[in-house]
C-alpha cells in the first residue's frame, strides 16, 4: 500500500522543521540524519504513484542526486562534491524537461534568471578563485538554464503540474542564491530557515509533479 501524498507531505513539514531545530541545537550527526530523512521523504513522495511515468523517473533519479549532495555538503571539505552532485541533478533536470517539453524559454523566466545569476556571480566572484571559480560558474550556468527551462514551461502553458514544475526551478534557484551569499560574502540572519525551507519548497514541488505527471 502506498502512503498517501498528504501523509508525506505532512511528514516532510514536521521532519524539515525538525531538522531546522536540530541543526542550532544538536551535534552535527543529528541534524545531518534528520535533513537527510527529510529528502527521503521527499523521493518516497516523488515514488509515490502505482504507475511512474518516464518523465516522473527521470525526476526521481535526479532528487536522488539531490539526497547524495545533501550528504556531501555535511561534512567540512564536501563543498566541491556535494556542488558536484547536485550539478549531476540539475542536469538530469533538464534532460526531463526538454525530453518532455522542448527547450522553449520563456522571455520572463530568462529575465529572472538571468538577474539573480549575475548578481550571485557579482558578489561572490571576488570572494573565490582557482578550481572554486570554474566550479562556481559552471553551476549558476546549469541551475540558471534548469530554473529557466522549468518556469518556461509553467509560463508557456499554464496548468497545476507545470506550475509546479515552474515553482520547484524558482524556489531552487532562490535557495542556493541566499546558500552562496551567505557561505562566500557575508552572514545572511537567519539564512539556514530561508535556505532549507525554499530547498525542500523546490524538491517537495518537483516531487509532486514527478508523483502526479
Amino acid at each position: 500500500m502506498y502512503p498517501s501524498k498528504i501523509s508525506l507531505l505532512i511528514a516532510i513539514l514536521v521532519m524539515g522543521i525538525t531538522s531546522i531545530v536540530l541543526e542550532a541545537i544538536a551535534p552535527l550527526w543529528a541534524y545531518g540524519i534528520a535533513k537527510g530523512f527529510t529528502t527521503v521523504l521527499v523521493l518516497l513522495l516523488a515514488s509515490s504513484n502505482k504507475q511512474i511515468s518516464r518523465l516522473g523517473a527521470q525526476l526521481i533519479t535526479a532528487l536522488l542526486f539531490c539526497l547524495l549532495g545533501d550528504i556531501a555538503l555535511l561534512w567540512e571539505g564536501g563543498f566541491l562534491l556535494g556542488l558536484g552532485f547536485f550539478l549531476i541533478a540539475h542536469l538530469l533536470f533538464i534532460r526531463a524537461f526538454r525530453a518532455g517539453f522542448g527547450m522553449k524559454f520563456h522571455w520572463m523566466a530568462f529575465l529572472i534568471v538571468s538577474v539573480l545569476s549575475i548578481s550571485t556571480l557579482y558578489f561572490i566572484w571576488p570572494k573565490v578563485s582557482g578550481v572554486l571559480q570554474i566550479a562556481i560558474l559552471s553551476y549558476v550556468v546549469v541551475i540558471g538554464i534548469m530554473s529557466s527551462l522549468s518556469m518556461s514551461i509553467a509560463l508557456n502553458k499554464r496548468f497545476k503540474m507545470r506550475l509546479q514544475l515552474g515553482m520547484g526551478g524558482l524556489l531552487f534557484m532562490i535557495s542556493d542564491t541566499i546558500l552562496g551569499i551567505n557561505a562566500f560574502v557575508s552572514p545572511i540572519p537567519f539564512a539556514s530557515i530561508f535556505i532549507l525551507t525554499t530547498y525542500w519548497g523546490a524538491i517537495t514541488s518537483l516531487a509532486i509533479a514527478a508523483r502526479d505527471f
